[in-house]
């Protein structure tokens, strides 16, 4: 594929993928605005809030899109294991992933982002004040790749690390601080698939930082009733 094509074909994936994000992704930039200035709330590096599931939503969105041609199927259970009978016929690949760690990023607890915020209302009347608050956290997640052979396991897995790059600042702008190759390693859990099937193993870390709002009457309404 040319070049050419291959641009055409990024800018369209991505439309189609904010398509969908805006519907269902758009939070904070929409449900809230500044409350004296009747602005749509900065983003904090992003345009949305993400949290792990997000990322890994997002995730399944690019492979299920631009995958396609090699009918990959993106597994969204965390560790959840494929038939080990070598008897069973996969005939496509897969791409599962489990956690490896999720920790907090220099930041302990949540910490207040923004201020004075309110949600649009009809009347100025109905608007509830509250605040912003954000939490950072770092992930070391691993993509696992299964294949029915060793060159096709080899091309999903270039293919996915490119799309991993070419899609960061996809990435970014629904809510993901940073994404980086972390390593490409041999898992000794995988070995049970290695007599039958082709397996990658590649390491990733992630931070996200975390935003969630919460209001002054929602506060208040808790302790009154």
């Amino acid at each position: 594929m040319e070049k050419t094509d291959n641009n055409l074909f990024t800018n369209n994936l991505e439309y189609l993928l904010a398509q969908e994000d805006d519907v269902i992704n758009n939070i904070v930039e929409k449900s809230m605005i500044l409350s004296h200035e009747q602005k749509v709330i900065p983003p904090l590096k992003a345009n949305k809030s993400a949290n792990l599931y997000d990322f890994i939503q997002m995730i399944g969105k690019v492979v299920s899109k631009a995958m396609s041609e090699d009918q990959v199927e993106f597994v969204f259970d965390e560790g959840k294991r494929l038939s080990s009978d070598p008897n069973k016929k996969f005939d496509h690949p897969y791409i599962t992933y489990k956690v490896l760690s999720r920790k907090t990023l220099m930041e302990l607890k949540p910490r207040e982002r923004e201020s004075s915020i309110s949600e649009v209302a009809q009347s100025d009347k109905d608007k509830r004040h509250g605040r912003i608050y954000g939490q950072k956290f770092k992930s070391y997640i691993q993509f696992n790749i299964i294949a029915s052979e060793y060159t096709q396991a080899d091309r999903v897995m270039n293919v996915f690390e490119d799309l991993i790059f070419s899609y960061t600042h996809y990435f970014k702008k629904n809510g993901v601080a940073e994404i980086l190759f972390e390593d490409h390693l041999t898992d000794k859990e995988y070995d049970v698939y290695r007599h039958f099937l082709s397996v990658r193993n590649l390491v990733y870390y992630v931070e996200i930082e975390k935003l969630f709002v919460m209001f002054d009457s929602d506060i208040e309404g808790i302790f009154i009733k």
